[in-house]
């Protein structure tokens, strides 16, 4: 039987780890995942209140029967997945990186500092 851990709110409390890779998935892949996703067990989860760490790797594509023999090898709860590039009409209406960048810039610039606020050093 599988319990899930709450907190006082009755949240879900577990880490995910992901890794959007641009090009095929291949089997070193999951190995590298399958460190990431130890580091955070051992280094950041707390056993007694988070439930295990998942990885999720997602790429163009992969090799279903490779994917699985390196899963298979993993002691970690992983998934694989690909992705699929947008449309060139859909794409059109995705904003571009020089658009989110000045939004950012500007919230940043919008915030007042406060009295007890110090310079930062340049």
């Amino acid at each position: 039987m599988h319990t899930t851990n709450f907190d006082v709110k009755g949240q879900l409390h577990r880490y995910f780890v992901f890794e959007l890779k641009t090009k095929d998935v291949r089997p070193e892949h999951i190995g590298k995942l399958n460190f990431y996703v130890s580091v955070v067990d051992q280094l950041v989860r707390e056993p007694e209140r988070d439930d295990a760490t998942i990885g999720f790797l997602i790429g163009a594509r992969h090799n279903k029967a490779a994917v699985q023999l390196a899963l298979d090898a993993s002691n970690n709860p992983m998934a694989v997945t690909s992705y699929s590039t947008l449309a060139p009409q859909d794409l059109e209406l995705v904003s571009r990186e020089e658009d989110l960048a000045r939004v950012v810039q500007d919230a940043i610039d919008s915030v007042e500092p406060t009295p007890d606020s110090r310079p930062i050093p340049s």
